[in-house]
């Protein structure tokens, strides 16, 4: 008769070295694949008394590779920022930018002008104006007919 020592927890350390194997086999792709599916635009919100917005850092992106959608409450801001033909034809010797597609969105509050939504694409930066809906929150008597 063989004797086995009791691990309950055996099991559950297995799971964790299949998932990190499957996180480690991810870091080993090229750089130039790390950075293909990295880019993920940084983002500013700010707000005044008559707008939202939303300004998305797009350097090295041309306006018409961006798409700005509304669906129901939620603005989505996707597209793709496309490897240059000198990054692929020259012998770089690191690449730090990111490339690839992207998308962003965001939760829109309930008071918001939704057919009034602007956007404007200078020097690199998207800025998205959502108009807030004028409601008149001053109080008035009511007259019982």
């Amino acid at each position: 008769m063989l004797i086995k020592r009791y691990e309950p927890y055996n099991d559950i350390r297995k799971s964790f070295d299949l998932v990190n194997a499957i996180m480690n086999s991810l870091g080993e792709q090229t750089g130039e694949q790390q950075n293909i599916v990295a880019f993920h635009p940084n983002v500013n919100t700010r707000e005044t008394d008559e707008n939202y917005y939303i300004e998305v850092e797009l350097a090295g992106v041309k306006k018409d590779d961006v798409d700005i959608k509304v669906d129901g409450n939620i603005l989505t801001i996707s597209g793709e920022r496309n490897i240059r033909d000198s990054v692929k034809d020259e012998n770089y010797h690191k690449i730090e930018s990111n490339y690839g597609l992207f998308s962003r969105s965001f939760t829109l509050p309930e008071k918001v002008d939704i057919s009034k939504i602007q956007a404007e694409f200078i020097d690199g930066i998207l800025e998205v104006i959502i108009p807030k809906l004028n409601i008149d929150i001053s109080s008035r008597k009511i007259e019982i007919k």
